[in-house]
């Protein structure tokens, strides 16, 4: 199964990365992580994935030592899902996000409007905390699902 990861968190991005290659298996030739929202859109309109994780809030390019990243689109990972519709590419897609409210819209009016928006390869929304592990048990399950 080849999982594309879109997260700029380089701590979260290792622990949910950890996540998959120990309790799922996933070997690490199948897993890619992309840190922005363009590095991230480039990777699916160029390579074919199984999975797709997002996160909602992302730099529009990666960050680097000479580049800040540019505008942080609080909702990229959504952007990244309507691109997707547009160039008609279906990835089982899923948000795994740390925030509860994006510019007060709460994350489970985002996930119902997404999932009407994007019925045929939206998974959903997991709340991303790095103390529970909870949101592990709701992407086992969404992965095991595929």
């Amino acid at each position: 199964m080849k999982i594309l990861i879109v997260e700029n968190d380089t701590n979260k991005s290792s622990v949910v990365e950890l996540f998959l290659l120990t309790d799922l298996d996933i070997s690490p030739e199948e897993l890619v992580i992309k840190r922005s929202f363009q590095s991230g859109l480039e990777a699916i309109l160029d390579n074919r994935y199984d999975l797709l994780i997002l996160d909602m809030s992302l730099p529009t390019f990666d960050i680097t030592d000479f580049d800040d990243g540019g505008e942080t689109l609080d909702r990229g990972g959504e952007i990244i899902l309507q691109e997707m519709e547009r160039e008609n590419i279906s990835i089982p897609s899923l948000i795994l996000t740390q925030y509860e409210d994006f510019g007060g819209v709460s994350l489970s009016k985002i996930d119902d409007n997404l999932f009407n928006e994007f019925p045929t390869f939206y998974l959903g929304c997991i709340y991303y905390n790095s103390s529970q592990t909870q949101w592990q048990t709701e992407l086992k399950s969404k992965i095991k699902a595929l």
